[in-house]
């Protein structure tokens, strides 16, 4: 079976950073580069149920050459789940489980060997170790008395240390057993640091100290390992949080039209030419920019103003990520990169037809549209309408809603 470690240094995704995008499809988030979906070495699709998960991957792609963080990105220990842990879990647990006996604190509590951080009083780091070392056994006996009532031994001589530690083993999560992988294999931290770190047992800077104090790392290494293994569990952090529910587009629907909600039945076919058509594009454009300069809302493409579906196959694209990849280059060539991040598409399917939700949010900076072959103006939202302002009504606008910086 492939270590975390000899995985990540093979690990290669040829992709620009800059086409990198999120889009949301069936109730779930998905990583996109240009008109395709993203997939790991495995060939298996960066996907989640949580938007923040995709989003987090997505920033540590996008700083994959930064070689203190390259081992332990997210994007790796997602890629290492679904393309080696799922199909060799057995194996996973196995070499895990073989590894107890050597770690420190294992020898500590088993057989009484104490833990070899120093050389003596003459290390510099003498009173750095015995500090941080204090506070990890603490942290370690602590957590051993908390389990120690939920496991059942037999009457015999062994230890229950390395049965509690099987045992917490075995509830952790996959997310949870590969970041543990992930940390003993590219730090050489044994067992018990990982499994304390990602049980929440000890915070990223114990785990760092405990690395240096135990001689698994050089000290020149602490900033590193810190910045790395936060990463690590703030990745583990959203991973536990609950997807944020999507609402139904039919609940979106059943709303009716009003000052954050537009239906329009294409992105760019004018249905009565039989054509595309630019105006038809810009209307679209400017409903999302009236949404990013006001309070947000949603705008429903392929739905008509009465509520009924006409479906984005009108707008007559080869497929589904092509209709995606022209909206977005819309929003980034008219609106700007910049208000992407305010900006989620998803595709549902309702009466076979499929509808586009573009969920705005409120954005911190005025949105003007920029669009060829029209005029530069900036779009509010007023009741059920996108209304254009003049430039003194512009100037009061963006004074009142974005402060004096603007």
């Amino acid at each position: 079976m492939r270590t975390f470690e000899e995985y990540a240094r093979a690990f290669e995704i040829s992709c620009d950073p800059e086409t990198l995008d999120l889009y949301c499809d069936d109730h779930k988030y998905y990583i996109c580069s240009g008109s395709k979906r993203l997939l790991t070495p495995g060939l298996n699709e960066f996907s989640h149920p949580s938007e923040s998960v995709i989003r987090f991957l997505i920033t540590d792609l996008q700083l994959k050459n930064n070689t203190f963080l390259h081992g332990l990105s997210s994007h790796i220990i997602f890629s290492y789940l679904h393309d080696v842990f799922l199909s060799e879990q057995t194996l996973s647990h196995t070499a895990w489980e073989t590894q107890l006996s050597a770690d420190p604190f294992v020898m500590l509590k088993t057989s009484g060997r104490s833990v070899k951080p120093l050389s003596g009083p003459d290390d510099p780091l003498f009173t750095f170790s015995l500090t941080s070392l204090t506070g990890l056994i603490g942290a370690v006996n602590s957590f051993s008395e908390k389990v120690m009532s939920e496991i059942n031994l037999e009457d015999n001589d062994s230890h229950p240390f390395p049965e509690i530690l099987k045992l917490s083993y075995s509830r952790l999560s996959n997310d949870q057993k590969v970041a543990l992988h992930a940390l003993s294999s590219c730090h050489q931290s044994g067992t018990v640091l990982p499994l304390l770190l990602v049980l929440g047992e000890i915070n990223p800077v114990e785990y760092a100290k405990g690395t240096i104090s135990l001689k698994f790392q050089s000290e020149e290494k602490y900033t590193e390992i810190l910045a790395a293994v936060a990463g690590v569990s703030a990745y583990l952090e959203l991973l536990s949080e609950k997807a944020a529910s999507v609402p139904l587009i039919s609940d979106i629907i059943s709303k009716g039209e009003g000052d954050t909600l537009e239906f329009k039945s294409t992105l760019r076919w004018d249905i009565r030419a039989g054509k595309t058509n630019a105006a038809i594009e810009r209307s679209c454009l400017k409903t999302i920019s009236a949404f990013l300069n006001s309070k947000g809302g949603y705008l429903l493409i392929g739905v008509r103003d009465d509520g009924s579906i006409e479906g984005i196959e009108s707008d007559k694209f080869a497929n589904e990520d092509k209709f995606l990849l022209h909206l977005w280059t819309l929003i980034r060539t008219c609106l700007g990169r910049d208000f992407s991040p305010y900006i989620r598409t998803r595709l549902e399917k309702l009466s076979d037809k499929t509808v586009c939700v573009v969920d705005c949010l409120a954005a911190d900076r005025p949105a003007f549209l920029r669009q060829p072959g029209f005029d530069e103006q900036m779009f509010i939202r007023i009741g059920p309408s996108s209304n254009a302002l003049d430039i003194s009504e512009a100037l009061k606008y963006i004074k009142a809603r974005f402060g004096d910086n603007y």
